[in-house]
This record gives C-alpha cells, sequence and structure tokens, in this order.
C-alpha cells in the first residue's frame, strides 16, 4: 500500500472575477478533509493569490495556493512574468509548470521547464510538472524503455535530495477538454512509464515517493475509479474544478 498522501487541484486557468474567488473560498470552509489524508490545493491567476493565501488562513481552510506558471529567475528585467522568489514570499505553495497551454499556446519548451522547476525547488516551492507527451505507445513488458523525453529533459538538473518534493501530473494533450477521459487501463499504463522513467533519472526509492496526478476531464463521474488506479495519487482539475460542489466531490473520492 503506497503512502503517497493523494494530491488534488483545482486548475481555474483565466476563470473567476474576484467576487466568485471569496464566494468559492466561503463555501468549501469547512467541507475539507485531514491533510495528512487528502491535501487539496487550487491554482489561480496570480492577481489572486497573495488575498487568496490571507483568506484561507483567516477562515482556517486546509487549501494550498500554486500558481499557473512561474518564471525561472528570482529577480532581474523580465517584463511580465513571475518570480518564484516572490510567490515563495507571499506563502505560496508551488507552481504548475509546463502545462500543455504553456508549451502550445506560449512555446514553453522542456529546457524551459527545467529552468522553472530547479527555480521553484531552489525557493521550497512545489512544482507540478505537467507531461501531455503520449506515453501509451510504450510496451508495459519493456524493462529497458527509455525515460519520456519531457522528464529526461524537463527533469534532469534537480537534485537527487530535491526530487522527492515533485509532483507529475500526467495530461494527455488529446484529453484535455475533451468529453471523456482515457480508460483506466490507459491511464495507469501511462504512470507506470512516468514512474519508470523516475526511477531512472533518481533511483526507484525517490521514484516510488513522487506523486503522480491524472488531469484532462477528469470530472466527478470518473474521479473514483481514476483514484483508485495504483500509480494515481491525485487529480489535476480543469473545468470540474470552478464549481465547489463538483470539486468537494473529487476531493472526497480521493480519501
Amino acid at each position: 500500500m503506497s503512502k503517497r498522501v493523494p494530491l488534488v487541484i483545482g486548475n481555474w486557468k483565466t476563470n473567476k472575477k474576484v467576487a466568485e474567488v471569496y464566494d468559492f473560498l466561503q463555501e468549501i470552509q469547512g467541507q475539507l478533509p485531514d491533510p495528512k489524508k487528502v491535501e487539496v490545493g487550487i491554482a489561480a491567476q496570480d492577481i489572486y493569490l497573495h488575498e487568496m493565501v490571507k483568506r484561507s488562513k483567516e477562515l482556517d481552510i486546509p487549501v494550498s495556493v500554486f500558481a499557473e506558471n512561474v518564471h525561472w529567475a528570482d529577480e532581474g528585467s523580465y517584463t511580465g512574468e513571475t518570480s518564484p522568489a516572490a510567490l515563495a514570499d507571499i506563502d505560496v505553495s508551488g507552481s504548475i509548470v509546463g502545462h500543455y497551454e504553456r508549451r502550445k499556446m506560449f512555446k514553453e519548451t522542456n529546457g524551459s521547464v527545467g529552468l522553472k522547476v530547479t527555480a521553484t525547488l531552489r525557493n521550497g516551492l512545489v512544482p507540478i510538472v505537467a507531461i501531455a507527451e503520449d506515453a501509451t505507445h510504450y510496451n508495459p513488458d519493456d524493462e529497458d524503455m527509455a525515460p519520456l523525453t519531457e522528464i529526461a529533459v524537463g527533469l534532469a538538473g534537480v537534485d537527487k535530495a530535491k526530487a522527492e518534493k515533485i509532483v507529475i501530473a500526467y495530461e494527455p494533450a488529446w484529453a484535455i477538454g475533451a468529453s471523456e477521459a482515457p480508460s483506466a487501463e490507459i491511464i495507469e499504463h501511462a504512470a507506470k512509464v512516468i514512474r519508470k522513467s523516475l526511477a531512472i533519472l533518481f533511483t526507484q526509492e525517490v521514484a516510488d515517493k513522487i506523486r503522480i496526478q491524472y488531469g484532462g476531464s477528469a470530472t466527478p463521474e470518473n474521479a473514483k475509479e481514476i483514484l483508485g488506479l495504483e500509480d494515481i495519487d491525485g487529480l489535476l482539475i480543469g473545468r470540474a474544478s470552478l464549481e465547489p460542489a463538483a470539486f468537494l466531490s473529487m476531493v472526497n473520492d480521493a480519501i
């Protein structure tokens, strides 16, 4: 039995106005499980992060606040970017790194993702490293399978001593925004390939401590089945995380 604590994160993207953010936090107040059983987080636009951290503390809500993106430099002349040191300074817990939408629309590369991962870890933040690469073509019986490119390049510079803090979010590109998620068999196979890739980079002991989330059309209808998979340790929820009732239902499925 895995000792990895499930991690469920809502990724709000560019949704919600300030009043909706406040309303959401109030609606989940007193509704979240013990963090020792399930850790819960919300990733939101930068403009809301500081206030979300403050408000969650005031309301005693056990929710971690995440950025949706981060720069690789702690400071400097990078107009429009967000410093990982600044995020740490306002008690943000971490950041999504390398989401498929960032790669597709803003041309992020495995190399830039790697810089951001090391920057978040350097500042004590948790990187939620999104993996969109199609892992389903790998042969599950091949003991010598090569690491996934996005993992091999994106995590190559990570210190093994810090690697267990990383979270991997497997979001196959073809499932993002789709009407339904891949089958449980496909998701579990991809997660096993990812964990095997992590073992090649960091040792099996470290790989067994790294949490792997599933994202991509995760809903209240399929959450319980996905969360029951051996190598899945949580969810990165997009559209379904916008409604408090749906989000809470999926969080409770992780217990």
